[in-house]
C-alpha cells in the first residue's frame, strides 16, 4: 500500500481545506473519512488505512477550522464534505462512501442527502445539533436535522455504531434515528466505551470498512 499523501482542495468559495489521501486504483470505490470537532485528519489515518486495505481509496480531510485547514466553523461546512467527495470523483473513483465520527457521523449522513454519488454511510457515535451547540457555546450554525437526512428511500446503506457509555452523545439518539432509516441499515450499539472508544477499536474499523466495502463494491 502506497504512503499517503497530504493534499490541497476547495469548496467553491471556502477556506483552502488539508486531506490526507490514500490513492487506489482508477474505478475503485473511495471513501471520505471525517473528523468529529476539534479533531483531525491524522487521527482517523487507521480507518483510512483499513479501507485502502481493502482496495478502495480513502480521504481524510481537515474540516473548516480544523487541523491544516484554514478558516473557521461555519455554516458552509457541509460543502468541505462536498468538496471531498468532488476530489474522490475527479480521481475516477466511484461509488462514494463517506465515514464520519461525532460531528463528522452527522455531516455525513447530511452529505449523502446531498450528493447522489454517495451510496454508504457509516456514523460513529453522531452528535446532534443541539450538543453540538453547548459545545461551541454559541448557536449551532447549521440547521441540520438528523430524521430528514436519513428517512429517504434512496437506496444508500446506512451504518450506525455508538457506545453505551459515550457521555457526551447519548446513544439513545442514534437509536431513534437508526429506527427511521429505511433499509439497508445497521446498527450497532457496543456495551460501554466513551464518545472516542469507538474510533481507535480494531474491532469496529474492521466491521466499519467491510460495511462500506460490502455495498460499495457490490454496486
Amino acid at each position: 500500500m502506497a504512503r499517503p499523501t497530504v493534499i490541497s482542495l476547495r469548496a467553491p468559495g471556502g477556506p483552502r481545506l488539508a486531506g490526507l489521501s490514500f490513492a487506489a486504483d482508477a474505478c475503485t470505490p473511495g471513501v471520505l473519512v471525517v473528523p468529529g470537532l476539534g479533531s483531525r485528519k491524522e487521527n482517523h489515518a487507521d480507518f483510512a488505512g483499513a479501507v485502502a486495505a481493502r482496495g478502495m481509496a480513502a480521504l481524510a480531510i481537515d474540516l473548516r477550522g480544523h487541523g491544516g485547514s484554514l478558516g473557521v466553523l461555519d455554516g458552509g461546512v457541509v460543502d468541505d464534505l462536498i468538496a471531498g467527495l468532488e476530489a474522490l470523483a475527479a480521481r475516477g473513483h466511484a461509488p462514494l462512501g463517506v465515514r464520519g465520527t461525532s460531528m463528522g457521523g452527522l455531516l455525513a449522513l447530511h452529505a449523502a442527502a446531498r450528493d447522489a454519488r454517495v451510496r454508504a454511510v457509516v456514523a460513529l457515535c453522531p452528535a446532534r445539533p443541539a450538543g453540538l451547540a453547548r459545545v461551541v457555546e454559541e448557536d449551532w450554525p447549521l440547521d441540520l436535522r438528523p430524521a430528514a437526512a436519513v428517512a429517504r428511500q434512496d437506496g444508500v446503506a446506512r451504518g450506525y455504531w455508538h457506545a453505551t457509555g459515550d457521555a457526551s452523545v447519548p446513544w439513545g439518539g442514534t437509536l431513534a434515528i437508526a429506527g427511521m432509516t429505511p433499509h439497508p441499515m445497521r446498527l450497532r450499539i457496543a456495551l460501554g466505551g466513551g464518545h472516542g472508544s469507538l474510533q481507535h477499536d480494531p474491532a469496529v474499523i474492521r466491521e466499519t470498512a467491510d460495511f462500506l466495502s460490502a455495498h460499495l463494491q457490490a454496486s
